[in-house]
């Protein structure tokens, strides 16, 4: 059982740091080439549609994480668990009070802080391979 929720929660962290990956290199800094209503037009769609993609993995991440630090030996998912936090913890704190106020001009702040997730997600994407593989 173990096995096949850090397969899941493996699964659900690799499809977030694709996701991650293209909305840092891609999605983010092409915000800051809109300007005016088409700015605020396609930044008010891509939030509404991002979120039916991410947040069931997000979900399905916290999920499977929460059951393999119960299920598991805590003390080797805790590395993987800080990780994760420090990904949901950017989302709320840094990423989702960014986009509240983005304009053209604000884009390279988000694309900055947005590292954070990045490497948080990619780097436990690493780690959960390797726990699973190794």
């Amino acid at each position: 059982m173990l096995s096949a929720l850090l397969l899941v929660q493996l699964t659900a962290c690799a499809a977030m740091t694709g996701i991650i990956w293209m909305v840092q290199i891609a999605i983010y800094p092409l915000f800051a080439r809109l300007e005016g209503d088409a700015f605020d037009d396609y930044h008010t769609r891509y939030m509404a549609r991002v979120t039916y993609v991410i947040a069931p993995l997000m979900f399905i991440e916290a999920a499977s994480c929460a059951a393999c630090l119960y299920l598991g030996d805590w003390q080797k998912m805790t590395p993987s668990f800080l990780l994760l936090a420090i990904a949901w913890a950017s989302t709320a704190l840094i990423q989702v009070p960014q986009h509240a106020k983005l304009t053209p001009k604000t884009v390279p702040a988000l694309v900055h802080s947005n590292w954070i997730r990045t490497i948080a997600w990619t780097t436990r994407t690493v780690l959960l391979a390797s726990m699973a593989f190794g």
